[in-house]
């Protein structure tokens, strides 16, 4: 044992032997003193959630998971400000756990006293790196609704969001999903971070699942967006996304970019790439408008008209290029980092669990057209609206799994004072206040869902009265936030899940690589979406249909 590693033992052993309450008070005070020197420059005049106030949801959520007579929560809840559903030691960051009437509180009735606008700004600092002037703030705080409007009319109904969905000509992507090949040039995109392996030439081919689908929900999902061009003059852009992705938590508590972790640093360069790669798109995307000549002769005809709409508010108030590669990169980057993680465990859960697929399959067959040729079944067209109306089971299976893998947290600022009722509490909260309901403490309590573990396909299914029918019905359930600001791509991604789920099952079969039981692999990561703690490594064939095999 080297010298170092003996300090290490020693310290740990004298840790151990400490008493509960010593433990309690050297925690607390490390954290005190980790907060001095990560978060002291943090402006307190800014509407902006406390660089600790993440910190502070997640160790309520541990402390409130656990017995609740121990020295630890103990201590806290002496020391927090208010009681009954309101948690938070200071005035500036409550966290909300068991509070029934939130979506009436995060309601627009609540507009005059609640605020939503507060997060465009303090994003623009931590994850991006601006420096804090008042010409920036001017120009987010002018730009909030033109900036979100678009996306809202686009992907916040249901004609928009069946428009932009039909772009991404989902039924060949599906029927081309691997391509049995090894070889990068012949390749699709999503295929090249999955580890494939060939192993018989045509018919199946071993990979890694959770590479493999988030990938192939990005090049969907892009597209229809963005266009083709951003997507294929930057090879490393999805990886760079993933990549950006980890270390987002770490700039949301304003960790240094200079601390000497693996992760940071990948993830600081993949975010210089993003911003230097939209920023050109942007470029590019101004030249369009104008009817000027393009660089390098870009086609930029498949832009989303959510792409032109923000550039030209963006334009109009004369923002630089730079500040309009953050401005985009956030777009895309909600667009993938919610939906993909949980699009993979929607594939796992509806694989892993036996029998599901086939039945899947039946419920489904009637909006999936099959092309009719004997050698290699493809789709050719897929009806979501039929799935969506009709289609109650696989409805149900993609709330549970986003009641399992993704959870929601919402919070507004506090703009003028304001007199909540929490049973038989009565909390007046002042301006400056944050107020964050993490949803995913409530997915798992077991007082709402029995046996809150574990998967179950049909839990959300319930008989409506009026037709006698079984329906997916959310309940309690609020995976895109609450009240009057929820997902704003909510609508996309449900269609993106159903349309993708169906459609993969519809045309092929995924069991685990070298046979035997399914390995559901633990969850890590979270509020948000929740990752694999390791890869799943599967074997994918094209189904078999009436005893031919549909790549025959």
């Amino acid at each position: 044992m080297t010298s170092e590693n003996g300090i290490v033992q020693h310290t740990l052993t004298v840790y151990h032997d400490l008493s509960m309450a010593t433990k309690a008070t050297l925690a607390i005070s490390i954290a005190l003193i980790l907060y001095r020197l990560l978060f002291r420059h943090e402006s307190t005049r800014r509407k902006e959630l406390p660089a600790w106030g993440p910190i502070e949801m997640g160790l309520v959520m541990y402390l409130l998971d656990r017995a609740r007579n121990g020295i630890v929560y103990r201590i806290y809840s002496a020391i927090r400000r208010y009681g009954g559903s309101f948690y938070g030691i200071s005035s500036a960051n409550q966290t909300l756990i068991g509070y029934e009437d939130v979506d009436r509180l995060f309601s627009s009735r609540m507009n005059h006293a609640l605020s939503i606008e507060w997060h465009g700004y303090g994003l623009f600092l931590r994850f991006f790196g601006f420096p804090d002037t008042p010409t920036l703030k001017k120009k987010v705080e002018s730009t909030f609704k033109p900036w979100h409007a678009p996306i809202e009319r686009v992907f916040n109904n249901d004609t928009g969001a069946t428009a932009a969905f039909e772009r991404g000509n989902l039924p060949k992507m599906v029927s081309e999903f691997v391509s049995f090949s090894q070889e990068k040039e012949k390749m699709k995109r999503w295929e090249l971070r999955a580890g494939i392996k060939v192993l018989k030439q045509g018919e199946a081919v071993e990979a890694n699942l959770c590479a493999l689908i988030m990938d192939f929900g990005a090049c969907f999902t892009i597209p229809p967006i963005f266009g083709h061009d951003l997507l294929d003059r930057n090879p490393h852009l999805i990886e760079d996304i993933w990549k950006f992705d980890h270390v987002v938590p770490l700039l949301f508590i304003n960790m240094p970019t200079w601390v000497p972790f693996k992760v940071m640093k990948e993830g600081i360069q993949a975010r210089k790439r993003l911003l230097d790669g939209v920023e050109a798109f942007s470029r590019r995307v101004t030249q369009f408008q104008r009817g000027e000549a393009i660089d390098d002769g870009a086609d930029m005809s498949d832009v989303s008209d959510v792409v032109l709409e923000r550039n030209t508010a963006l334009e109009r108030n004369e923002w630089s290029y730079q500040e309009r590669a953050a401005s985009e990169l956030l777009v895309l980057f909600a667009s993938n980092t919610n939906t993909q993680p949980v699009l993979f465990w929607l594939i796992l859960y509806i694989y892993s669990t036996p029998g599901l697929a086939n039945t899947l399959r039946h419920e489904s067959a009637p909006f999936i057209t099959l092309s009719d040729s004997h050698n290699r079944k493809s789709i050719t067209a897929i009806d979501t609206s039929g799935l969506s109306r009709e289609c109650q089971l696989l409805k149900s299976i993609i709330l549970e799994t986003l009641r399992l893998a993704f959870g929601a947290v919402s919070t507004r600022f506090v703009k003028r004072p304001i007199t909540v009722q929490d049973g038989n509490h009565t909390h007046k909260l002042y301006p400056g206040t944050f107020l964050s309901v993490p949803h995913s403490f409530s997915q798992r309590d077991p007082s709402l869902y029995t046996d809150p573990g574990k998967f179950v396909p049909d839990r959300f299914l319930e008989t409506d009265p009026s037709s006698g029918r079984l329906v997916a019905k959310y309940g309690k359930l609020r995976p895109w936030g609450a009240g009057a600001s929820m997902c704003r791509g909510r609508l996309f991604a449900e269609k993106e899940l159903m349309a993708i789920g169906a459609a993969l099952v519809m045309l092929w079969d995924i069991s685990p690589a070298g046979g035997g039981e399914w390995k559901v692999p633990a969850m890590v990561g979270g509020p948000g979406p929740v990752k694999p703690k390791e890869e799943v490594r599967v074997v994918i064939q094209r189904r078999v249909f009436d005893g031919v095999s549909s790549s025959e």
